[in-house]
């Protein structure tokens, strides 16, 4: 028999939990179109619903949870449904969400789940499918060792390698275009590891303050206590037990360090990627001191860093306002000087520069574990657009890179067409100013982790 996953315990659920989640999942797998990212609208439910902190924990693992899996959720409903396709999709939804809970909430009683569920659809649909949903969920509790080993074999089946793209996406949950593209572009073997990966929670990572003396200590320490190092300056919860006696006590000082500008949260891939251009940049002489444009800044997690580090950020530009403002609280809660910050395109800005970071706006193909809702976000249409929009922001920024510069091109994208093809592009155009120092891709250093690009671009002169 495959055990279930360990969760922490959960008080006992109320209905208000699980029609949030529904409405979430409608929400979601309705509207493609909306880009609001999936933690924004799990907060904005939770603080309407005045959710508790352990409410609040649920609605993200029931969420999470159907939107990695819904694939094969729908395999295991197969077998107890006559006419799947007959059932409205908001009843089709609600099976998802048991089935998720019953196979991998472990804290939940099934019954529990069962009964709430119930007579959610009742509610919603009336007697007749209330009863349904009564049958199918309680044969799905009978035959749950069944179908999670089922379940289990699938996923693990993604590491023989001998997966079709077709039998990749469904157990994956990814769409098929995409994974026939990681196919065409990586090969077979790359692409059933990118399917494992977004399958993943990624485990939380945080990097040290090393502008304060302390910085090395305290990474050190938490490494004692089993913690991965990430670099230099950083380390992850990957591979510990979140249920283990001390673990609550651990969080709540992990949380005291981040209010105290000690640490703060960033994934391995991008501290190893800024860890990189910190040194490619302080250890040339010509550049060590140089100011730097970080030229699509976001919320500012690769800008900090940069500082933390002490190479000189002069400038960071971001079209959205509400990103500059997270970078105007990071910067303060880290104590950390201040760069220029400008709310605007990457082409408002006419200075000149020997340093220039552009993280481009990209698909995101490289960050589906912790951003779970691209999957259903994607299209081949948004991966055009994203190659286009990187375009004209690198076309730009290199005419404000100064003679003998450096500018450091970086994307969260599995797809060569946003990294090592738009690189040639740009080189066959500016063959005769730009030479390619480096281009690398840094995969994930654990499992759920992002991947992402870098290249490094000379200009002549």
């Amino acid at each position: 028999m495959v055990e279930k996953e360990k969760k922490t315990p959960q008080k006992q659920p109320v209905s208000g939990v699980r029609k949030a989640a529904l409405d979430i999942l409608h929400q979601l797998f309705r509207n493609a179109d909306d880009s609001t990212p999936l933690p924004v609208v799990l907060s904005r439910c939770a603080l309407s619903a005045n959710m508790d902190g352990r409410d609040t924990a649920l609605l993200s693992e029931l969420v999470y949870g159907v939107v990695r899996r819904h694939a094969l959720l729908d395999e295991a409903l197969a077998g107890f449904l006559k006419k799947p396709d007959a059932l409205s999709f908001q009843v089709r939804m609600l099976l998802r969400l048991g089935v998720y809970e019953i196979l991998f909430m472990d804290g939940i009683p099934a019954r529990a789940t069962v009964n709430e569920l119930v007579n959610l659809a009742r509610r919603r649909f009336g007697q007749g499918l209330g009863g349904l949903v009564n049958g199918v969920l309680r044969s799905v509790d009978r035959e749950s060792a069944n179908l999670l080993s089922a379940v289990r074999k699938k996923e693990e089946s993604l590491g023989s390698f001998s997966l079709d793209a077709e039998e990749l996406s469904r157990a994956a949950s990814l769409p098929l275009w995409l994974v026939r593209m990681w196919e065409k572009q990586y090969g077979r073997e790359k692409a059933c590891l990118f399917a494992a990966n977004a399958l993943t929670h990624p485990a939380p990572c945080w990097r040290a303050n090393l502008s304060r003396a302390w910085g090395e200590m305290l990474v050190q320490h938490w490494i004692e206590r089993g913690y991965a190092p990430v670099g230099r300056g950083g380390f992850s919860a990957h591979g510990l037990d979140r249920t283990r006696a001390d673990a609550a006590r651990e969080q709540g000082l992990l949380a005291t360090f981040e209010k105290q500008g000690n640490l703060t949260r960033q994934g391995s891939s991008s501290q190893l990627v800024v860890e990189h251009l910190a040194s490619w940049i302080l250890e040339d002489d010509t550049l060590a001191e140089a100011p730097l444009w970080d030229a699509c800044c976001g919320r500012g997690g690769k800008t900090t860093a940069l500082l933390e580090k002490g190479v000189h950020v002069e400038l960071a530009s971001e079209p959205a306002a509400f990103r500059l403002e997270e970078l105007k609280g990071s910067l303060l809660r880290l104590g950390l000087p201040w760069p220029r910050l400008h709310c605007g395109p990457a082409q408002d800005i006419d200075e000149y520069f020997p340093l220039i970071l552009l993280d481009v706006p990209c698909s995101g193909t490289g960050t589906l574990a912790r951003n779970a809702e691209l999957r259903l976000r994607l299209s081949p249409e948004r991966l055009v657009e994203a190659v286009r929009i990187q375009t004209d922001i690198l076309e730009y920024a290199w005419k404000r890179l100064l003679p003998g510069g450096a500018l450091f091109y970086v994307t969260c994208a599995l797809n060569r067409e946003e990294n090592e093809a738009q690189i040639a592009r740009f080189l066959e155009k500016n063959g005769g100013t730009c030479r390619l120092a480096e281009q690398r891709s840094f995969l994930p250093l654990f499992p759920g982790q992002d991947a992402l690009f870098l290249a490094v671009l000379r200009k002549e002169g």
